[in-house]
């Protein structure tokens, strides 16, 4: 009868070893995760044009404004005592009719005048005079009509300046912080009036070391796992900085995060996982609860 060689009980227990091994290291290749947090599409400090004081506050933390919304309103007292001035002034037609009249009465004479001298009946000089005169009131009749240009173009000017004592919301958005308060004065070293998030998309923002960002590129589909929403949604890279961070080594990724709904918020932790072919073959197949590709190795 034939003996059979048996591996020794040492040495299967060490392929044993160097099997899990392999495949615990092959798991962390493909499941490398990077913490993150997620920032506004823009961060706008909404600041007064004008200097003066506050008025009116018109939101509140919290708010939604749309463009073009006034948020806030400063003493426009003179600026309003000013339009109407400038109004009444630009209505006024009074030295336009004058000069016209003069032209009409001015003509007439000249034609009167050349009837005249052709018949031999009126002086050459006498003609000189009076066509003369017709041309010097054509030009006040346009200097006339010149002013009343001018005067409306000093009323769109002080139109535009009580205009500027609102403050205008720029973009649709939330407000996240009211800086000042009416009563208060608005200073060169102190414009801003209100905190303005624009949060239609949000931006994942990740510290990747620069040996694990080889394989991202723009539009690199990546897997966002948000911590406060306990979701995870499949998302793009939308930019990469073209600079290492001397002290930490690693490259600033952000991804792209769509919040039409605004169910995202701005400053939430959330971590990042690249995705390999054979995850998104896989997310594909098994969709989760929430019809979100479920994420591999992140405990919900």
């Amino acid at each position: 009868m034939t003996k059979m060689n048996h591996p020794s009980p040492r040495l299967f227990a060490l392929t044993i070893l160097l099997l899990i091994a392999n495949t615990a290291s092959s798991q962390q290749t493909s499941e490398q995760v990077f913490d993150g947090f997620t920032e506004p599409k823009y961060d706008i400090m909404v600041a007064a044009t004008e200097l003066g004081r506050i008025d009116r506050v018109l939101v509140q933390e919290g708010d939604r404004v749309r463009q073009g919304d006034v948020v806030a309103q400063l003493d426009d007292a003179v600026q309003l005592a000013s339009v109407k001035i400038a109004q009444l002034q630009a209505e006024q037609v009074g030295e336009v009719n004058a000069a016209k009249a003069d032209v009409l009465l001015h003509r007439t004479r000249t034609d009167h005048l050349r009837q005249l001298s052709a018949e031999r009946m009126a002086r050459p000089d006498e003609l000189r005079r009076a066509e003369a005169d017709l041309k010097i009131a054509e030009a006040r009749e346009t200097a006339a009509l010149e002013q009343v240009q001018l005067r409306k173009l000093e009323l769109d000017r002080f139109r535009l300046q009580f205009e500027r004592r609102k403050v205008i919301a720029p973009m649709d958005g939330v407000v996240a912080k009211v800086f000042h308060h009416p009563g208060e004065y608005i200073t060169p070293a102190d414009p801003a009036v209100i905190r303005l998030l624009v949060t239609d998309q949000l931006y994942g923002v990740f510290n990747v070391p620069i040996e694990d960002a080889g394989s991202l590129r723009i539009g690199s589909e990546v897997r966002v796992y948000l911590r406060s929403q306990s979701r995870t949604m499949t998302a793009k890279v939308y930019g990469i900085s073209a600079a290492i961070d001397g002290e930490s080594g690693t490259l600033k990724v952000r991804v792209l995060l769509p919040n039409e709904d605004s169910r995202l918020l701005a400053g939430d932790r959330c971590t990042m996982q690249m995705v390999t072919p054979t995850q998104r073959q896989r997310s594909a197949a098994v969709p989760d609860s929430t019809g979100i590709p479920a994420w591999e190795g992140v405990t919900r």
